[in-house]
């Protein structure tokens, strides 16, 4: 079996850091809340659904599943994380909880909502799993991941730059490729053999607002674990590299609006039912 205890300590450590929490909060605002609207949408969230919201980070599904009268329990394994949610969405309940193995009971939920977390599952397969066996019978699941290496925006820019001007000894732990289930042909076997039916993939053309072309590094570093692990480690010189190609990109491919720029930051959502 493969050791995965130092990429479960990175995500775990990171997360943790209230710094790195509020970074994800802010740097990736804007897209998170087209992303929540979306996935509402997948699970047909109401007054009448009980949601469980995995991940639910900062809470911005969260709100978004609360605005629209559904009951919702979010749970995440950071204390920060569920701080930042629980001042976000007051009327929903909060959890502090590992995704992998939950104290819930089978068929507790109507529908169940990943924002952007299942590449932080140390399991993605085991994860989902375990999702559906909360979920009852005919419930929807719904989950985000962004596009990554080779796509146009800022995840591909950052793995562009990291490549060229990086300094190629710096790796991250082991651990499942965070961008691999925006492809049909990885995602419906593993969503499949979890539990589900009726897999489907909708694109979701997602941005970030930026106030100042840098700004697109520092929503990595400060926001991003994995990111933040990758481009920490790096020389001084190899980071203001990395800085200076990504305010390029954004000078150049960014859209200014409202006196700074939008980056597309594009991402799927893979919803399916539960067999």
């Amino acid at each position: 079996m493969t050791d995965l205890n130092d990429f479960e300590k990175m995500e775990r450590e990171g997360w943790a850091n209230p710094a790195i929490a509020k970074g994800y909060a802010d740097g990736f605002d804007r897209a998170t809340l087209v992303v929540a609207q979306r996935l509402s949408d997948a699970v047909s969230a109401g007054s009448n659904s009980t949601v469980l919201d995995l991940c639910t980070g900062h809470g911005v599904v969260a709100a978004e599943l609360s605005a629209r009268g559904a009951s919702v329990t979010g749970l995440d394994f950071s204390a920060a994380m569920i701080s930042l949610a629980q001042s976000a969405v007051p009327d929903a309940s909060f959890v502090q909880g590992d995704a992998m193995s939950m104290d819930f009971a089978d068929n507790s939920f109507d529908a169940v909502t990943i924002g952007f977390g299942v590449p932080h599952f140390p399991d993605p397969e085991r994860g989902l799993a375990e999702a559906a066996r909360v979920l009852r019978s005919g419930g929807r699941i719904a989950f985000s991941i962004w596009r990554g290496k080779g796509s146009d925006g800022a995840f591909g820019w950052l793995f562009d730059a990291v490549g060229r001007l990086g300094d190629p000894s710096v790796t991250l732990p082991f651990g499942p490729d965070a961008h691999m289930l925006v492809d049909r042909s990885a995602a419906e076997p593993m969503v499949t053999k979890a539990g589900f039916a009726e897999v489907q993939l909708i694109d979701v053309p997602s941005e970030l607002y930026l106030q100042q072309p840098e700004d697109l590094f520092d929503a990595f570093d400060q926001g991003a674990v994995r990111a933040a692990s990758l481009l920490g480690a790096q020389p001084v010189t190899k980071r203001d590299a990395i800085r200076s190609d990504l305010a390029a990109r954004t000078r150049s491919q960014g859209i200014k609006r409202n006196g700074g720029f939008l980056v597309p930051a594009p991402s799927v959502i893979i919803s399916a039912v539960r067999r």
